[in-house]
């Protein structure tokens, strides 16, 4: 038994240096893979949890097609690696389990032994036979001890290398994936306006080369493009084509573009991207002052402050007015800019002395919760414009959002949360004034949308498509007229992750199924409110044509006195 002992002693001992000899090892090849595992942007995590080390190969893109695809397939490599790694822990982390439950076999077997070989004089003495039975149930205990360590062990060690195996998997796949987006010939690169395009690519027969997918590129801008990203790859036929780092300004911060550059039917980068997600001009539309000259009379009565004075006419300034005044600065929204007063003159105290600012009188006769409490409506709106440049549609959700303040309304009451409804509060297609005021908000969208379009504040984009969702803010009057405040150009969206209960995914859906119309879309609820002409945008000149005549220009005209 001593002999045994020993043996299992020794191979203890075997195993726990082969463990810290495994564990060097280990430490090493760590060494040698960071610098592939850390070629991504943002790096891994240690290599242990492979879920969260695994780098994402469409979206961790550098320099070139050729120097991505040495990336992943070292990054490949280092997966393949850590999982023989993981397996030799494992193995190492299952002997030592084994050693333990060996022990506690032998124990348990000693235990019973020295019960067996017990004397009759021995078995005579209560002692000695209590100290025998308590060394058989630690014994028990400690055996039972290892086989469940063992076990445990067990499915720890299958749990990692199953999830390593489903990491190479992904990562095989995404290759795959990858090789494929990279080999499409059909893409081309991306040209300035003033440049000429680039030559589509010819199959064999000389036809124009048919892509097999189209693709989208989350280049990092932020905003909603890698929602849109996110919902255009439900689709069956877009993939994700892969990013690298375009430019860095000097604060340091990185820009990226598809690889090589190329242009892919969507990216939240419009200079690379078929569909922009942005309206050329949409400063007219984000801008309060702007809007003021797009919404003559849709809007309340608005003053402009800049600079420290009034533009124009003063409001009047009055000591008891009937209503709240607003103070807004011209250039942001979401009512984090907003100061409620008694009348004009308190928003001296309240303004930047070099800054624009809005300031609007609350209208007389709200149209009141039944409770009480103020609301304003959030209209979402879709503007699509065409590559010709020229045409554009306009459509207006049928559906919406009241935003509703948490206290019952009162002209004297200056507070931000009773007068300034900033957060969407419920679904607005319950609300009894809703049927009245869709049609009248929608009318008013028009209008302002095709001044906007036919006085050239949008511009078309040629050969391209661009679009964008934004929400329109109204308040409705106890006669039923329809006030805008203001627009909203990156209204928030939220996804059935975040909401799973009330969402707009529907709503996004719809617009990009109108926006990039396929089989299976839909517009939803979303109604067609209009088609408006704007003026054809003219091709840039190109850099050396614009030298040209600025040098020309420069010259005396021949006659002319020097």
């Amino acid at each position: 038994m001593d002999e045994t002992r020993a043996a299992g002693g020794r191979e203890l001992g075997t195993c726990t240096s082969a463990f810290t000899a495994k564990n060097t090892k280990l430490r090493e090849a760590s060494r040698k893979l960071a610098p592939l595992l850390l070629r991504g942007r943002e790096g891994c995590r240690p290599w242990i949890s492979l879920s969260s080390a695994s780098p994402s190969f469409l979206s961790a893109c550098h320099a070139s097609s050729v120097g991505m695809s040495e990336d992943a397939l070292d990054q490949h490599a280092a997966l393949a690696e850590q999982r023989e790694v993981l397996t030799e822990i494992g193995r190492n982390r299952l002997r030592v389990r084994q050693t333990q439950l060996s022990f506690g076999e032998l124990e348990v077997e000693e235990a019973l032994e020295a019960a067996r070989c017990l004397s009759t004089m021995d078995a005579g003495d209560a002692k000695k036979v209590m100290q025998l039975a308590g060394r058989i149930r630690a014994a028990v205990r400690d055996l039972r001890m290892a086989a469940r360590s063992r076990q445990q062990e067990q499915v720890i060690v299958n749990k990692h290398l199953t999830q390593a195996d489903i990491e190479i998997e992904k990562s095989r796949q995404e290759m795959t994936s990858m090789k494929e987006v990279i080999d499409d010939k059909s893409l081309v690169v991306a040209m300035d306006d003033s440049q000429p395009a680039a030559a589509v690519p010819l199959d064999a027969d000389g036809l124009p080369l048919q892509p097999r997918y189209r693709y989208c590129t989350n280049c990092k801008v932020g905003g909603h493009g890698q929602r849109f990203c996110e919902y255009l790859l439900e689709r069956p036929d877009w993939r994700v084509y892969p990013n690298q780092k375009w430019f860095e300004d000097e604060k340091g911060n990185e820009y990226h573009c598809p690889l090589g550059k190329k242009l892919v039917d969507f990216a939240d980068e419009s200079h690379f991207s078929r569909i922009a997600m942005y309206l050329k001009g949409r400063a007219w539309l984000e801008e309060k002052t702007k809007v003021l000259e797009l919404a003559p009379g849709r809007m309340p009565e608005t003053y402009i402050l800049e600079n420290g004075a009034w533009r124009g006419s003063p409001p009047p300034d009055l000591e008891a007015s009937e209503v709240p005044w607003f103070v807004k600065e011209a250039d942001r929204n979401w009512g984090t800019s907003v100061h409620v007063v008694a009348k004009p003159s308190d928003c001296f105290g309240l303004v930047k002395q070099e800054g624009v600012y809005v300031v609007q009188p609350h209208i007389k006769d709200p149209l009141l919760m039944d409770d009480g409490r103020k609301c304003h409506i959030k209209f979402y709106v879709l503007l699509l414009g065409f590559e010709d440049g020229v045409r554009w549609h306009l459509y207006t959700f049928k559906d919406g959002y009241l935003s509703i303040s948490p206290n019952k309304w009162s002209p004297t009451d200056l507070s931000k949360d009773t007068q300034v409804t900033i957060i969407r509060t419920e679904r607005i297609g319950g609300w009894k004034a809703w049927p009245e005021a869709y049609p009248k908000c929608k009318a008013v969208v028009a209008e302002v949308i095709e001044r906007a379009v036919t006085q050239g504040k949008l511009e078309g984009r040629l050969n391209k498509v661009q679009f964008e969702i934004f929400s329109a803010d109204f308040i409705v009057d106890t006669r039923g007229d329809v006030w805008l405040f203001e627009f909203n150009m990156s209204p928030v969206l939220k996804d059935p992750k975040d909401a799973p209960k009330v969402n707009d995914a529907d709503m996004v859906r719809g617009a990009l199924s109108i926006v990039a119309p396929w089989p299976g879309g839909s517009p939803g609820l979303w109604d067609f409110a209009g088609e408006f002409k704007g003026h054809k945008p003219q091709p840039k000149a190109p850099p050396a044509a614009k030298a040209a005549a600025a040098s020309s220009s420069s010259e005396p005209a021949p006659g002319a006195a020097p």
